[in-house]
């Protein structure tokens, strides 16, 4: 139980760092206007232990009340104006143990600009097996923000054994838009995999893309 509350913790922390960074690089980047050209890049992020959080900037958090419990959140804004969002996931499972014995943590990142749009996603994700008990925690999350278009995000950690997460953020403003998605995997047989790609596009040049990737097996 104990293993699996630190798991948690570590995974939740990665996660609300995020999310707390992500809005605030993709609200100044979309306010940066529409000379500021396009870009992509790919970002590692660190999983550390952190104490639980209760909320973050994209709403509450929950590690479910059950075994593969998940939650599901995304929201959708759009206008003349400034529009963001921000959409978190997180789920958690733990049962008799199964797969090779010790832990893995690992995750992945992008951010993607051009214009006045921007959109960043990441996951992390941990598993620890003793010989009694296998758990796993998984945690995925998006924002993006457009500073006279449409932005929107989207994430979910599904599964029961094995945590299944995907998060996708989008912005644009006529043809200039960029956008985010990130797809990651934990359990004690496969341990953490993450890959995310990320991509900006404005209208006359060609578009830019980032990929990234992380496998880390239990050790």
């Amino acid at each position: 139980m104990i293993r699996n509350i630190a798991l948690r913790r570590a995974v939740f922390g990665g996660l609300v760092a995020f999310a707390a960074a992500s809005t605030a690089l993709a609200q100044g980047q979309a306010g940066a206007g529409a000379g500021s050209g396009a870009g992509a890049s790919a970002m590692a992020p660190s999983v550390a232990p952190a104490p639980k959080p209760t909320s973050s900037p994209g709403g509450p958090i929950s590690a479910g009340p059950r075994a593969g419990a998940g939650d599901t959140s995304g929201s959708q804004l759009s206008g003349s104006g400034p529009s963001s969002s921000t959409s978190t996931s997180l789920g958690a499972t733990t049962g008799p143990s199964s797969g090779p014995i010790g832990s893995a943590t690992g995750g992945s990142g992008g951010s993607a600009a051009a214009g006045g749009a921007s959109a960043s996603t990441l996951g992390v994700g941990g598993t620890s097996t003793s010989p009694t008990q296998s758990s796993s925690a998984l945690g995925v999350g998006g924002s993006a923000a457009s500073t006279g278009g449409h932005a929107m995000s989207h994430s979910g950690v599904h599964g029961n054994r094995n945590l299944n997460g995907q998060a996708m953020a989008q912005a644009h403003e006529g043809g200039t838009f960029s956008k985010s998605h990130t797809h990651c995997r934990t359990g004690s047989n496969v341990g953490v995999g993450c890959r995310t790609k990320s991509m900006a596009h404005t209208p006359g040049s060609k578009p830019v893309m980032s990929t990234t990737t992380t496998n880390s097996a239990p050790q």
